[in-house]
């Protein structure tokens, strides 16, 4: 495996959780190291990730010109 690559997943991981502990949806210890994450509603979580990346691609399609002749 590339170590480059790997170094990105851990960084992408760190600011995916700090990103969370930020959203108040889970805790984290300095200490220890401990990360919490808080539970959620899944179903909650879908329906409004939907909106977001329906309204996102039609914002993308507008932006390039999908749909024009």
């Amino acid at each position: 495996m590339n170590w480059t690559f790997a170094r990105g997943l851990v960084c992408l991981a760190c600011l995916v959780a700090s990103g969370l502990a930020m959203a108040g949806l889970a805790d984290f210890d300095l200490v220890t190291g401990n990360f919490d994450l808080r539970p959620f509603n899944l179903y909650a979580l879908t329906g409004a990730a939907g909106g977001v990346v329906s309204s996102a691609l039609a914002s993308v399609a507008l932006w390039r010109g999908w749909g024009r002749k």
